[in-house]
């Protein structure tokens, strides 16, 4: 999907930047050069193209659009008044969904809320806003008649009173801010950003809101006499206590607005840093807090509580708002969202943590809640190498690795990777692995226009593929589970059968692997140091250059009815000939054993004594 957006002022930056964050595929267009990526005879190739342009310029933009865009983009409309500007784009011939971001540029979407008005039902609408869900925004819904009434109070009566305080103190607040509470200075602060802004977008705000503009006068008017008597003051407290109940943090707000100020005198600018600390001590114990429901949330919907993709567009989200050191910035609060899980995995009594290869769907994911039962202490990897290193590093406590397939054999970058590790293997599992050509709808086979997997799936059906999709192009991914986001209306998916019921896909073929007893056998790896147990010894060991030095290994385990379950070769990586051996046997190796096999290879080293595991305990 590919994003225009049309006027790249205050929003139309923080629309561009906010897709370009999530990988999407952005440029700007606006009248001023400096701002714009693509020119006007150059918009034909977008898909949505979110306007963004000052209300009074919206007819001129849309003629420029009509002219020039490709007739079935999508266009967003962001206005704040309605009724004069929807009707352009009613005129326009063009599907386009309207929305009122309640925000301004400079703000955190997170809990903003973004009001939609009109939709034309578009796909494209609907991924628009799962990413503002996704990012935290609170998405509301208001009839096109009812929004410029609704807005009349929201922003009409607020804006009208912000703008008559600053109106009315204008020729003393001068002096009286010097003695100003926490209350009248947010008030000053909010008045200072609204007369600063487009007073034409403010103009046409208290135009919509002339009738209840003059309705809260008269209201004001018979206020002020009620708040003459004692008894009437009174009451009217304690009415306005039933309906305003929401006072929770409400020092947070009054005393945010310190971190506004300019000081400069030395001990005002030390009571600022101190004012700065305590503010952020405080937003840090309301984020762990926080933490604390979203586990208990995760724990409702069996969600991870580690999600590296969500974490890492956070940080991208706030890196791309600083000129600060991206490094540094990266790291305080990948520190603070460590504080955060750590009080999560707390809360939920999970002690442990499992790296799986991700993403969600994945068969090791499938693996791994058959062993844990829950997907709360999982941590998913991008590969093997990434999963080893955690272990390493003491950031999880176990890792699950796949280590042989029954149709492709040893998974060598694993094996390699073992051998330079400091982990130890503490136990195996396996688990069938039944491919399932998947659709987001029922769709005939001859209608199948492109096929997406992993290659490794897609060589285990290569001749279901040949047989009943020969017409269909192949597009190989990352992992089964990733072929699902990329699917339309025309193509498929190979994905396992749980992997099709997480996303609910329609399973449109079951079973197509060429062979049907096909196994995968995963490891479960911790640090070295745990105590050795089981049936089954995994080493490697190393030999001399010479006629039967392989030989004199292999007697040993013969003479001591050892059963040898798995033998590999690997380059040795030392020059061209030199091997290392791995090899699985079925017993537990004593002292006598070691010191045997000590004789007969030029060094061994024990990865690993375990058996197979069922289940596995993580609290």
């Amino acid at each position: 999907m590919r994003i225009l957006i049309f006027g790249v002022g205050g929003m139309g930056r923080f629309f561009r930047d906010f897709f370009r964050v999530r990988g999407y595929d952005v440029r700007g267009y606006d009248t001023i050069k400096d701002r714009r990526d693509v020119e006007l005879d150059e918009i034909s190739d977008f898909d949505v193209i979110f306007v963004c342009v000052p209300m009074e310029c919206i007819k001129d933009a849309l003629e420029d659009i009509k002219k020039y865009a490709n007739k079935n983009a999508l266009l967003v409309d962001i206005s704040t008044i309605k009724s004069d500007i929807l009707p352009y784009f009613d005129e326009s011939g063009f599907d386009y969904m309207s929305i009122h971001p309640m925000f301004g540029p400079k703000s955190d979407i997170g809990l903003s809320n973004i009001i939609v008005v009109h939709r034309s039902g578009r796909r494209e609408e609907e991924v628009i806003l799962e990413e503002f869900k996704k990012a935290g925004a609170v998405i509301s819904y208001l009839p096109r008649e009812r929004h410029d009434v609704v807005m009349a109070e929201i922003q009409g009566l607020s804006h009208f009173t912000l703008i008559a305080l600053a109106d009315f103190l204008k020729d003393r607040v001068g002096e009286i801010i010097n003695y100003a509470s926490p209350i009248f200075c947010v008030l000053y602060k909010l008045a200072s950003r609204i007369v600063s802004q487009n007073w034409k977008m403010y103009l046409k705000i208290q135009k919509n809101a002339e009738e209840k503009r003059e309705e809260f006068l008269k209201h004001m008017i018979s206020l002020s006499e009620r708040l003459k008597d004692e008894r009437e003051f009174k009451k009217l407290f304690e009415d306005l206590r039933d309906v305003y109940i929401d006072k929770g943090e409400s020092t947070i707000i009054l005393d945010s607005y310190k971190a506004t100020l300019d000081v400069n005198d030395l001990n005002l600018v030390r009571g600022y840093i101190r004012a700065l600390d305590s503010l952020i001590l405080r937003l840090i114990e309301r984020r762990v807090e926080t933490g604390k429901k979203v586990a208990e949330i995760k724990k409702e919907r069996n969600e991870p509580i580690e999600i590296t993709d969500v974490e890492e567009i956070k940080i991208r989200d706030l890196i791309a708002n600083t000129h600060l050191n991206p490094v540094l910035i990266y790291r305080i609060f990948d520190s603070l969202m460590t504080l955060t899980k750590e009080e999560e995995y707390r809360v939920l009594g999970v002690n442990k943590k499992l790296a799986i290869l991700g993403p969600m769907g994945s068969f090791s994911e499938e693996m791994a809640l058959r062993l844990v039962g829950s997907r709360l202490p999982l941590i998913y990897c991008s590969t093997t190498d990434e999963i080893i290193r955690a272990v390493e590093r003491g950031k999880v406590d176990y890792g699950l690795i796949p280590i042989e397939n029954s149709i492709n054999g040893t998974v060598l970058p694993v094996l390699d990777a073992l051998l330079n590790s400091n982990v130890e293997v503490f136990g195996e599992c396996e688990l069938e692995v039944v491919h399932c050509l998947t659709a987001k709808r029922e769709i005939p086979l001859k209608s199948v226009k492109v096929v997406y997997s992993h290659p490794q799936a897609i060589a285990q059906c290569i001749n279901f593929i040949n047989n009943y999709l020969p017409h269909a192009e192949i597009r190989y991914t990352t992992s089964t589970s990733d072929a699902i986001k990329l699917l339309d209306e025309n193509s498929v998916a190979i994905t396992s059968e749980y992997a099709a019921r997480l996303y609910r896909l329609c399973i449109l073929r079951k079973g197509i692997q060429d062979v049907k007893n096909n196994v995968t056998r995963f490891y479960l790896i911790r640090r070295k140091g745990g105590k050795r147990s089981g049936r089954i010894t995994a080493m490697f060991f190393g030999v001399e250059d010479r006629v039967g030095a392989l030989k004199d290994v292999l007697e040993v385990f013969y003479k001591k009815n050892i059963n040898m379950r798995k033998l590999e070769s690997r380059p040795a990586k030392t020059g061209l000939g030199d091997y290392i051996f791995f090899v699985e046997i079925e017993r537990a190796l004593d002292e006598d054993d070691l010191k045997e096999l000590k004789e007969v290879t030029t060094f061994y080293k024990i990865i690993g004594v375990f058996d197979r595991v069922e289940s596995l305990t993580l609290n």
